[in-house]
């Protein structure tokens, strides 16, 4: 593979860095760590993220999770492909084809609510429900709110790979590490935790893969803003991206279940559009991840036939 992946040393620092961006890899460094860093990703050395995904069972296709990492707003899309999604032509004339993503499932949830309104109430608890009970941060706590959103809501959609945003200490470059950032690191930490326990106990097979949100933005938007209202810009932006694809249906289609929060997509449903921007991260990042596994594919069978296809992808134009 990676004689096949010499003609990478003939790209210039341009080309290189849109193949980065287009296949899901570190775009930033100097030459020979660009190439080294996209050899690595298309021959599976780097760490699971990199690693092709694992083949579904026959007639089984592939279950796509995509989470936003929130607490009193996690949102998640549930995106479906065909076993066949990343097999290889038939023929090596024959052109490789996008597959079109189907949205099966897409929710924004308020973790504790959800958790607490599942359980059993008993007559105790209809005495006492116009008591106010302080919303609880503690570990134990978040930890019962982590496996009941696995169990009771998330893994029943049966997902093959489960793509969680990846956290970060800071937001927007801020000095200061907000507390309510540690408390959804802490649920990030219990998701995986949770997830890998399941997996150990053979209650669940799939991956979960971390994705980082800089590098979803990069390939739909070029990039997160800069200067002053950065955030506010950068989510109006991906709003607008993920409103367009949704709309148009040809980079993915919304079905069943999940045309419930097209009012929110659209803008129709009073007071819901300013919190579709959960929901739009969720979407961005299955679709990129996806497409990213497409870019690879067509890397790695096209090699530099592939070059000028990737420097028009959507974040390089």
């Amino acid at each position: 593979m990676a004689t096949r992946l010499s003609w990478l040393r003939t790209c210039k620092l341009k080309q290189l860095e849109a193949i980065a961006r287009a296949t899901g890899v570190n775009s930033s460094g100097t030459k020979p760590i660009l190439i080294t860093n996209i050899q690595d990703a298309l021959t599976g050395k780097q760490n699971i993220t990199t690693s092709p995904p694992t083949t579904p069972k026959p007639n089984h296709g592939y279950n796509i999770l995509s989470i936003d990492m929130g607490i009193r707003n996690l949102a998640y899309c549930h995106l479906s492909l065909p076993s066949t999604w990343l097999s290889a032509p038939k023929t090596k004339k024959a052109k490789p084809r996008r597959t079109i993503p189907k949205v099966k499932h897409w929710a924004r949830i308020d973790v504790s609510k959800s958790s607490d309104n599942s359980s059993k109430k008993s007559d105790s608890d209809e005495q006492v429900k116009a008591i106010p009970v302080k919303e609880s941060f503690d570990p134990s706590t978040y930890a019962s709110h982590a496996h009941h959103l696995l169990t009771h809501t998330l893994l029943p959609l049966a997902p093959t790979h489960i793509l969680i945003e990846r956290q970060r200490f800071r937001s927007m470059g801020g000095s200061s590490v907000q507390e309510w950032t540690l408390r959804v690191n802490m649920f990030e930490a219990m998701l995986y935790a949770t997830l890998h326990t399941l997996r150990r106990a053979g209650k669940w097979e799939g991956e979960v893969l971390p994705v980082e949100p800089n590098k979803v933005s990069r390939f739909w938007i070029g990039g997160e803003e800069k200067g002053k209202g950065k955030g506010e810009k950068t989510k109006k932006r991906k709003m607008a991206v993920a409103r367009e694809l949704v709309g148009e249906g040809k980079e993915v289609r919304v079905e069943g279940v999940a045309e419930g929060v097209l009012g929110e997509v659209t803008g129709k449903r009073k007071g819901k559009a300013a919190k579709f921007d959960d929901l739009a991260d969720s979407l961005l990042q299955g679709l990129a991840w996806v497409r990213w596994e497409e870019n690879r594919r067509l890397v790695r069978e096209k090699g530099v036939d592939v070059l000028e296809e990737l420097m028009q992808e959507r974040g390089g134009r």
